[in-house]
């Protein structure tokens, strides 16, 4: 059999070799091993688990013929193969045992080439100074017999070894010296140009130069992409994410460390997955998701013992280390750091200690030790500046400035935090661009600076604003959650100096710049429909969603009809069960909006200014909007004209006790039910709570309420919780005289709902039989307003597919999750439809009416921004919504939603029909607890119905006011 045939066999099926019955001819095999090397090598860049079957191919033909040097041959492409499969401490012995067989066969250049890959991972197993000793030798036998490409590989091996000890200047020599001795080798060097780009890359990423590791990187890139080496393409997109990351591109960086991550699993490389997982841990801690980096450091450390790489292990305990600090646990992150610390010693990676060295000194910090703090920020600053670490220099300076400060020595704070805001800039670093400029705001304002105070406080806003753009909706409330102090500060400083307007556009630029940017770029929210990993994603979701429906109704003895299966189970297992695929079901709607396509920059939004909303409010409209800075409240009131600043004498504490009391008498009163003897009792408590709550929130603005027909409240805070309409002032709430619109910022102001045909959609599912009336209440939106009506079964998500209408109106139940609240849903006849569902689809209604328990309940996060189902709506598109704060009683919600539709019919605004609807129901029963009554607010567009609109023009006051005097 000729060579060419049977090395055709033998990539088809390696079982072959083992069937031979005669060992082959000196001139086949010479042929047969010199390819399946070849081969063996050319897969490093795409699967080494091949590589490692070709390397016991060529071992097996070696020991059929006797061949020491074949064997010694196979026995290294093995090593080589481990060593890339993160099997470190086999691929070591295997190299070794091979230099051996070669020194054996009389082959001096075979035994250099063994220590190539050695010296490629002595750093893991604690073996630099041996393998840097026995490259030396065989660099002078490569030398000797002139072998320039195993010259050149032992070269960028040794190279990397600095880079890993933290001597980059060094290390960048010897890659750029090994780089022109690639290009002498033409098309043959181009994959070590690969390699050799990576690793210069890499080398100017560890010294702050992200603009030169980026040339690199992309040069790797293109060269692998070409070469169709989809691991060498997966390595430099992970290098591009690292670079990406250092910048702030944490949505970029993260779409392509789970694209590598991916492949890697695919391709069964757990050695390169649990590297990839390193570096997410690292873009997790600077997004503040420190609970989920701890528990996947830990698994990443793990990981990394099993592969008995000590360097990896130790690099990954300093992350857990930081997660550790973040969460608040200080011993474990100092046992985190005990534990790195002598794997860095034993390597001599000087450059890790001084890291180490660092994170002890902001644990210091943490603990308020400031002595030990300057001692760990100074001696790392000094190693770091000597070896041209510029981003670890300046992180060093910012630790030490801090320290200064926190001793009030506000001109050497100020003088260090300068040093570290130069490096931070020229290396285009935000998270320090941001904490150098807050730190120098802080001792401006110390010194009585305020115009210099101004001037970083903004910058360091302005820093957080470029980057939360560029956000996912899963990744920016946690990268904002300790993003606020600048801005918080700045609101400080100019409500002390009383200039309200330019506190007034503080405020709104801190809660409209998340908001008005998911309506600018609503495409960002959507995920990919023509990729298949997207598809995959998205098959997998709806299978983990069908489980998690099953087991969370299991968990909260919620199953109607049984299979036998829930018996199976217990209540405990089941909620357990659940918390894993919501674990999962994050992981995978996180994947898939970074992969919805849309990695340009987003629509830029202009944050709206005083004038603006002054511009867009009616005569008869007073904007109230509220602020907290922790302990004191403040209310802006704004009307077309005018601006007042109100400092509320009532705290945020005791404002938050009046609201839990509220909110715990509505729930007893629903307990009781409407009829209860109870329930009146609690009615009149409930009327006391909602006047000292008047008498604290708006009493103080009565004098610009008094006029005004319509309240637009845009509440910060625990206030949003809060249900202004039912605030009590004497003998009447404030919905008996005034309109109430909520909005989440005034800038909402700004923007009018869409214009849509006339009709209706109307879902109605009653729970299996629970909620009995939202058929009857579904029949009435129907018949008044027309359109398509789906009941039970019918009423499934595909229902809101189709094209919008004026009305949108969903009878069903809902619950608002606050244990998850990305996980609140209602509940449609094909399953749970969730806040990811909604932003798929195009819900640009006039009016969305959620006539579902609490689903226009929402926590806050970080930048005042809301979370839950009906921010979905808003983001999707929706002009307003109509929903519940709290679970209300279905014959009630059937009379209201009558008379809000027949209002709206007559060409009400959507403002004034709520207001008749619910002076109505009060008119009927007087002493009706208003947990029955009020549950509903309205959020968004104000307005009239478009249909009715151009009829109606410039009659909207009339109409509102006609139906409060019906109402009375």
């Amino acid at each position: 059999m000729d060579a060419d045939t049977l090395m055709q066999q033998l990539l088809e099926d390696p079982s072959i070799v083992q069937t031979m019955a005669e060992p082959l001819p000196d001139d086949v095999a010479a042929v047969v091993i010199e390819r399946l090397k070849a081969e063996a090598d050319h897969h490093w860049w795409i699967n080494a688990n091949r590589s490692l079957e070709l390397a016991d191919q060529i071992i097996q033909i070696g020991q059929a013929r006797n061949n020491i040097a074949e064997i010694a041959l196979g026995t290294m492409a093995r090593g080589d193969a481990l060593k890339l499969l993160g099997r470190r401490p086999e691929a070591w012995a295997e190299l070794e045992a091979a230099g051996q067989l070669f020194q054996a066969a009389g082959d001096q250049v075979g035994w250099a080439r063994t220590r190539i890959g050695r010296v490629g991972i002595c750093v893991d197993l604690d073996q630099v100074a041996t393998a840097l000793a026995e490259g030396e030798r065989a660099r002078s036998i490569l030398v000797d017999y002139n072998v320039p490409e195993k010259l050149l590989w032992l070269d960028i091996n040794t190279a990397a070894v600095h880079n890993y000890l933290g001597e980059h200047t060094q290390a960048i020599a010897i890659f750029e010296a090994a780089l022109a001795t690639a290009h002498t080798l033409g098309k043959q060097g181009e994959q070590w140009r690969v390699v050799l780009y990576t690793n210069i890359g890499f080398a100017y990423e560890a010294l702050g130069d992200f603009r030169m590791a980026l040339t690199f990187h992309e040069r790797a890139c293109l060269i692998a992409e070409a070469r169709q080496e989809s691991r060498s393409l997966a390595v430099a997109e992970t290098n591009i994410a690292i670079a990406e990351m250092k910048q702030g591109h944490y949505r970029q960086a993260l779409a392509m460390l789970h694209r590598a991550h991916n492949l890697y699993v695919t391709e069964q490389l757990p050695r390169d997955a649990a590297e990839v997982n390193r570096i997410i841990v690292e873009c997790y801690l600077l997004l503040n998701r420190y609970a989920e980096a701890r528990g996947l450091a830990r698994d990443v450390a793990a990981a990394f013992r099993t592969f008995g790489e000590g360097y990896e292990e130790a690099l990954t305990l300093l992350e857990l280390a930081v997660a550790e600090a973040e969460l608040g646990d200080l011993p474990a992150a100092l046992a985190a750091l005990d534990a790195a610390e002598p794997i860095f010693v034993s390597v001599g990676a000087s450059t890790w200690q001084a890291t180490t060295q660092l994170r002890r000194g902001q644990i210091a910090l943490q603990c308020g030790d400031l002595t030990t703090a300057r001692e760990a920020a100074t001696a790392s600053r000094e190693h770091f500046q000597a070896n041209g670490q510029q981003v670890n220099q300046a992180t060093a300076l910012l630790l030490y400035s801090r320290t200064l400060l926190s001793g009030n020595e506000w001109e050497a704070a100020t003088e260090a935090a300068k040093a570290a805001l130069q490096i931070a800039q020229q290396c285009n670093v935000p998270p320090l661009r941001y904490s150098t400029h807050l730190l120098l705001g802080h001792a401006a304002e110390a010194q009585h600076n305020i115009r210099r105070a101004v001037r970083h406080y903004r910058a360091a806003a302005g820093v957080v604003e470029r980057v939360q753009r560029g956000l996912t909706i899963t990744l920016r409330p946690g990268f904002l959650e300790d993003k606020g102090e600048a801005l918080q500060a700045l609101l400080a400083l100019q409500l002390r100096l009383s200039q309200g307007r330019q506190a007034f556009e503080t405020l709104e630029r801190a809660k409209s710049q998340a908001l008005m940017n998911y309506l600018t770029n609503r495409e960002h929210l959507r995920w990919a429909q023509d990729d298949p990993r997207t598809r995959m994603l998205t098959e997998e979701l709806n299978q983990l969603r069908a489980e998690h429906q099953w087991f969370y109704e299991v968990a909260h003895d919620q199953l109607r009809s049984d299979d036998g299966r829930a018996g199976a189970i217990s209540q405990e297992q089941a909620l357990q069960q659940v918390t894993v695929r919501e674990r999962r079901m994050r992981a995978i709607t996180e994947q898939l909006y970074l992969a919805n396509g849309h990695d340009g920059g987003a629509k830029r939004t202009a944050v709206p200014t005083l004038a603006d909303v002054q511009g867009s409010l009616a005569d008869d409209t007073l904007l109230i909007e509220f602020y907290n800075d922790g302990q004191q409240l403040w209310a802006f009131a704004v009307d077309a004209q005018n601006l007042e600043v109100h400092a509320l004498d009532t705290g945020v504490a005791a404002v938050d006790r009046l609201l839990d009391q509220l909110q715990l008498n509505v729930a007893a009163a629903l307990k009781a039910g409407p009829e209860s003897a109870a329930t009146r009792s609690l009615a009149n408590v409930a009327k006391r709570i909602a006047q000292r709550l008047y008498r604290a929130l708006l009493e103080p603005l009565q004098h610009r309420i008094h006029n005004a027909r319509r309240l637009v409240i845009v509440p910060y805070g625990s206030l949003h919780y809060l249900p202004f309409h039912l605030l009590h002032i004497v003998n009447q709430y404030i919905i008996d005289q005034h309109e109430v619109v909520v909005l989440p910022s005034a800038g909402l102001v700004m923007m009018q709902g869409p214009s849509r045909s006339a009709g209706a959609r109307v879902l109605a599912h009653s729970w299996n039989g629970r909620l009995s009336h939202t058929n009857a209440e579904a029949q009435i939106v129907q018949q008044i307003w027309g359109g398509d009506t789906f009941y039970e079964q019918a009423a499934t998500r595909s229902a809101l597919q189709a094209e919008p209408t004026q009305i949108l109106h969903i009878a069903a139940h809902g619950e608002h999750r606050l244990d998850n609240p990305d996980l609140s849903y209602i509940q449609l006849a094909d399953g749970q439809l969730y806040t990811d569902d909604l932003l798929q689809l195009d819900l640009g209604y006039e009016l969305v009416t959620l006539s579902a328990c609490e689903t226009g309940r929402a926590n806050v996060v970080a930048g005042d921004e809301l979370i839950g189902l009906g921010r979905g709506f808003l983001y999707a598109g929706a002009g307003a919504l109509l929903a519940s704060l709290w679970p209300v009683a279905d014959a009630t919600t059937v009379e209201l939603m009558q008379h809000v539709y027949r209002a709206l019919q007559a060409g009400a605004s959507k403002a004034a029909a709520l207001q008749h609807a619910q002076h109505v129901l009060r008119a009927a029963q007087p002493q009706l607890h208003p947990a029955f009554w009020g549950a509903f607010q309205l959020i968004g567009d104000a307005r009239p119905l478009s249909t009715y609109g151009e009829q109606t023009a410039g009659k909207e006051q009339a109409s509102g006011l006609q139906t409060a005097t019906i109402a009375q």
